[in-house]
């Protein structure tokens, strides 16, 4: 006698990728699921008070990633929300923080912090943005915008039992501004580069403005959920970068 897979019961890995909001339908012969998920990245900062001083905005703060192991009931809906990256600080106009992810009520993960907006009252930088919160690992911080500023650390994580290690990237020295932002974790979820002249754009975290090769910000990458490069005041550059959106990812055996 021939005996098959199929008539064991045996049970492939399967993988549902959530790039907007959707709805996972759990399978009638499935109890647990790995998830993967990051929440949105928050924007770069702006310029505020335009004049003819230089200055430069901080990078959005990368989203929270969450990555554990959930019960779920078989046969249930659930519904998996995808946060929107952070807006872009403009011209006296406050950047945004990113969105929270979730996977129904049982997970989720903090949108970004936006990045402080500079002024032409101080030549200091502004501060980079928080990284989210998440069980396991914080988003990376948004690198400082010019002289002085300083990176914020990834989120506390305690928003599900979880630790941050996403660290933020520092302020460059004078005349020049921050670095890349922090990273995340697996190659994704990193902070914004501060504003005036930063490292490069990383971890799907945005580029901070740069006087010296006259380049813009940029926005985090979509579904990384990166945070958005800094702005700074010189030749029009008063706008950062948006946040990128956020990502999830289930995988299961059925």
């Amino acid at each position: 006698m021939t005996v098959t897979l199929s008539s064991l019961g045996a049970v492939t890995q399967k993988v549902q990728e959530f790039t907007a909001t959707g709805t996972f339908v759990t399978p009638s012969n499935v109890t647990t699921v790995d998830l993967f998920m990051i929440a949105g990245g928050g924007g770069g900062g702006g310029y505020n008070n335009a004049g003819s001083t230089s200055g430069a905005a901080g990078g959005g703060g990368a989203g929270g990633l969450v990555r554990k192991t959930l019960t779920v009931v078989a046969g249930t809906s659930y519904t998996v929300t995808i946060g929107n990256g952070g807006t872009a600080g403009a011209l006296n106009t406050t950047a945004g923080n990113g969105g929270d992810s979730t996977f129904g009520a049982l997970a989720t993960a903090i949108g970004g912090g936006y990045g402080a907006a500079a002024s032409n009252a101080t030549t200091v930088g502004a501060n980079g943005g928080c990284g989210g919160g998440g069980s396991g690992t914080g988003g990376g911080g948004g690198a400082a915008g010019s002289v002085g500023g300083t990176g914020s650390q990834g989120g506390s994580g305690n928003y599900i039992s979880g630790t941050s290690s996403g660290g933020g990237g520092i302020g460059g020295p004078a005349p020049y501004g921050g670095f890349a932002g922090g990273p995340g974790i697996d190659g994704i979820g990193g902070g914004g580069g501060g504003g005036y002249q930063s490292g490069p754009a990383q971890f799907g975290g945005g580029r901070g403005g740069n006087l010296g090769l006259t380049l813009t910000p940029t926005a985090g990458t979509a579904n990384t959920g990166g945070g958005g490069g800094g702005g700074l005041f010189s030749a029009g550059y008063q706008t950062g970068g948006a946040g990128g959106s956020g990502y999830c990812r289930v995988t299961y055996w059925s």
